[in-house]
């Protein structure tokens, strides 16, 4: 699919599920929430047909420099909580749950924190050995 097509069709699908959300707050607000879920799936369905194609490429140039691969697989990581926790933090928004969307993206932080300890250890050698 042209990316150009592909952009416009993500784009009419959240216009029009922002409009059908917009109307039925008014009189039925807890399919408001639900439209804007199957909008996400929908959009997330026809990204995957930009992401894996990427991921293969990505995948490639990996496998022609093995030692980078370690820490390509932790920003991935990274940039997948990233997507999760913002996709969370939006259906709790749109829930007006906003304190629940605070404690999630807290979650997200800790656990891009975590995910990213093996890097921070690998600059910490590296200063480390620049130093010596």
């Amino acid at each position: 699919m042209n990316g150009d097509i592909a952009i416009g069709a993500v784009v009419g699908i959240g216009l029009i599920a922002a409009m059908m959300s917009v109307l039925l707050r008014q009189y039925r607000p807890e399919f408001a929430l639900l439209t804007a879920l199957a909008a996400t799936i929908l959009i997330f369905t026809g990204m995957s047909q930009w992401l894996i194609p990427a991921a293969q490429r990505v995948r490639e140039l990996l496998e022609q420099e093995p030692e980078l691969a370690g820490s390509a697989a932790i920003l991935l990581k990274a940039v997948g909580v990233c997507f999760i926790t913002q996709l969370a933090c939006d259906l709790c928004r749109d829930a007006g749950e906003n304190a629940i969307a605070a404690r999630v993206e807290t979650a997200g932080k800790a656990a891009i924190l975590l995910i990213s300890l093996p890097l921070f250890e690998q600059v910490l050698e590296l200063v480390m050995v620049l130093l010596r």
